[in-house]
């Protein structure tokens, strides 16, 4: 899962103006996420068409990093995410960024940003919800 991350200093409006050239541009929100850090904000989104979404963020002055998520699904009991770390830290993964997607009683959905998508999708292999056809792994390039 492709997502775009948008770093700005924070003031009112912000939110309105972001919005405005994703719909500006015909692109569709399908998360988003924001926090407010020291006057700065930052922004993840995951939108689609993704390209054209970087690029008109991009072209209006603001500043996108381009990143990947990885889907697992983790069984619900105590000690799955201290697995999947363990799993992470000896394939020497450094885990960038994790959240809860969704979760039932017996299981969850988290997405995972790592230093080495690639790695990280061959050691949780057995655990991944949505895998990327091409393999790619984790690229700048937002065409990919």
């Amino acid at each position: 899962m492709k997502v775009l991350t948008i770093i700005e200093p924070d003031h009112p409006g912000l939110l309105a103006e972001i919005t405005a050239v994703l719909e500006k541009a015909h692109i569709d929100i399908i998360d988003f996420s924001a926090q407010v850090a020291g006057g700065t904000a930052v922004f993840s989104v995951q939108v689609e068409p993704y390209p054209a979404a970087f690029r008109e963020l991009s072209a209006a002055g603001y500043r996108v990093i381009s990143h990947e998520h990885l889907l697992v699904r983790l069984e619900r009991h105590p000690g799955a995410l201290a697995e999947l770390s363990r799993r992470l830290a000896q394939a020497q993964v450094d885990v960038r960024g994790m959240h809860i997607v969704n979760k039932d009683e017996t299981a969850g959905i988290v997405a995972l940003e790592t230093n080495d998508t690639a790695k990280a999708r061959e050691v949780l292999s057995d655990l991944l919800v949505l895998e990327d056809p091409a393999g790619s792994g984790q690229s700048p390039d937002p065409d990919q």
